[in-house]
Order: C-alpha cells, then structure tokens, then sequence
C-alpha cells in the first residue's frame, strides 16, 4: 500500500468515527439504540474497515458496546456510570486547580470573572465559557494522561447536558465558577480547589436529581443499574 493509501484509509477511519462519535454523544442516535454494522455503513456512507475501527475506539470510550450476536448498542446512562464520571472529574479537577492553576495568567482569571458575572449569556455561550473554563486546568497541566482521560469525560459531560434536555443550572453554576476564579486571582488555590469539588459535586446532584424526577423509562435513555 502506497504512502497516499495509506493516508487515505487513516483519513476514512478518522472520519467515520469522528462523524458517529458527534452523532452518539449529541444523542441524534439515542442511548439504547441498537446498530448493526450494515445500518453504519449505510449511515457513514463508508466500508465496513472504518466502520469497525470507529466501533473499536468508541467501545474503549465507553460510548457504545458489542453485543454477541446483537449488534452495537449505543450505551445507556446509569447511575453508576454517573457515580463513576464524577469521582473521576472530582479526583481530576480539583488536583488540577491546586497544582497547575497558577501556570494561567491573573488576566484570563479577570476575563472569566467578568464573564460569569454576565446574566444574561446566551445558554450556548454559557456553556461554552463553561467548556473552556474547566478545560483550561487541564491544558496547563501539560499533562497527556490527565488530557485523554478528560477528553472522554468533555464527552460523557456534554451527553449528559443534552439527556437533561439542556437545562442548565443558569446562575448558581455562573456563581459557582465566578468564585472559583476570584480565588485563583487571589492565589488562593486551596480554596479554589475545594469550590471546584463543591461544584462538580452539585452538578452531579443536578443531573441525578433530573434522572430521578423523569421517568428512566422514556426514550429508553436511563437505567437504574448497568446492564450486564
């Protein structure tokens, strides 16, 4: 196979599955669907190589499953799976505040603050002020493994944002992140590290909360437990 070839089969496979990664976690293939790898290539428009290789790697994200003699089942939002999401994001996030927050400079800390302190963001802008603030901890961290775990963590978070039908927390979360920020102007970075566990922490009761209040069963999106 030539140089160009082989250029092309990576070219096919990076875009099969980053065109059915966005398709899953923007949940326009819903948690719980069932797919067979000829529904995929039908979907992709692509061969069953790329196809197969976007399954394997978004299996190892956790994004899908293999079902034996099944097929591929997009997975579904347990609550163990969000008890699992938020420890890791409550062990990362705060470390990554209290050892790296002061590699950002006091002025992007003063363009966030500002930035929270607006209430009447628009909720996209909200949320990707959001995005960026908490992504920011981990780019500092120059740190590889902490970036790939946190990558399938943006995912999950932003999955999660859409199966709660985009309601945000609005300005408790804005509150949260302004002071969060205010503490890091100030270097006080134990502090800014607990906030950032407090808020993590009232996110996932957020999202719990909704699970509980909304019937598991619609849309065939929310277990109570993983499924075996």
């Amino acid at each position: 196979m030539s140089e160009n070839d082989q250029n092309l089969s990576k070219s096919l496979k990076q875009v099969a599955y980053e065109t059915l990664k966005h398709k899953i976690v923007s949940c326009e293939i819903l948690p719980g669907t069932m797919l067979t790898e000829d529904m995929l290539c039908d979907m992709l428009n692509a061969s069953r190589t790329p196809v197969r290789d976007a399954v394997s790697r978004l299996e190892q994200e956790h994004l899908v499953s293999i079902k034996p003699k099944k097929g591929i089942q997009v997975n579904r939002v347990s609550m163990n799976s969000i008890k699992e999401l938020f420890e890791v994001r409550c062990l990362l996030e705060p470390a990554a505040v209290l050892k790296y927050g002061n590699r950002i400079s006091d002025e992007i800390y003063a363009r966030y603050t500002m930035q929270f302190r607006k209430k009447d963001l628009p909720t996209e802008e909200l949320y990707r002020v959001d995005d960026e603030f908490h992504q920011m901890f981990i780019t500092v961290s120059n740190n590889r493994y902490f970036r790939s775990v946190y990558a399938m963590i943006a995912d999950q978070v932003y999955r999660y944002r859409v199966l709660t039908e985009n309601r945000p927390r609005d300005e408790l979360a804005q509150d949260e992140h302004y002071e969060i920020a205010a503490c890091c102007i100030r270097g006080e970075w134990t502090q800014a590290s607990r906030l950032m566990l407090e808020h993590i922490e009232n996110a996932k009761l957020f999202i719990v909360r909704y699970v509980l209040e909304t019937n598991r069963n619609a849309r065939n999106v929310f277990l109570e437990e993983d499924e075996d």
